[in-house]
């Protein structure tokens, strides 16, 4: 029995030891509106080579009512943590917040420093619908060329190409079905005229429920 009993003692000293306990507390919410988002599943992987994807998952948790997680895991190996937000919703992941405490291996997937506790907070927006009404109210022939670029709220940059030309005394309706993400979107348009070229922004914010309409004139 003495044995049996310094058998074990022995074999947890060596795992508090050497397995050290990882710990994150955050919250999965809508940065916008501050809310929580609910059952999204929060995942610690572990950093092996017997799968093909290089990591196993290990630990698993639920976010609460409000938005509430937390995970703990103790751990030889590399850990990895992870958010899947879309597995519950359509919803458009911007991932952790980028804050100097926070290791990131990449927007998505947080490098999970062994024996610590930390905070982690993530992002992500539900989607709404928008109705475009793009006209050429200062159109001086069918030589008149609009294009745009498109830049989110929570984006880095606006998107690297511009969108197709709109030629002429464009007046265009769309139907309401667009889908685009919840925040301010900003438009960046290059309209060519024979008078001159001109660059010019505008904003539309997205409501999650419901229809927006948003007129670009030009």
């Amino acid at each position: 029995m003495n044995r049996l009993f310094l058998i074990i003692l022995l074999f947890s000293v060596s795992c508090t030891k050497f397995g050290k306990n990882m710990t994150v507390k955050g919250r999965v919410l809508n940065p916008i509106t501050g809310e929580g988002i609910s059952n999204v599943p929060v995942i610690i992987h572990r950093s092996t080579l017997d799968y093909p994807s290089g990591s196993k998952r290990v630990k698993e948790t639920t976010t609460d009512s409000d938005g509430y997680f937390e995970i703990s895991k103790a751990s030889l190996s590399k850990c990895y943590l992870t958010c899947h937000v879309t597995e519950i919703g359509d919803y458009y992941p911007i991932g952790w917040e980028k804050k100097d405490n926070v290791p990131l291996f990449d927007a998505f997937t947080i490098s999970v420093k062994k024996g610590k506790t930390m905070h982690a907070d993530y992002y992500a927006l539900p989607y709404g619908q928008l109705h475009w009404h793009i006209k050429n109210i200062n159109c001086e022939g069918s030589t008149d060329t609009m294009w745009y670029k498109i830049k989110h709220q929570y984006d880095n940059d606006f998107l690297s190409i511009w969108s197709s030309p709109f030629a002429g005394c464009v007046d265009i309706v769309g139907n309401g079905s667009d889908k685009m993400k919840m925040g301010t979107h900003i438009i960046y348009m290059k309209i060519s005229r024979p008078s001159g070229t001109i660059y010019k922004y505008d904003t539309v914010f997205v409501n999650e429920n419901g229809i927006t309409n948003f007129d670009l004139l030009y």
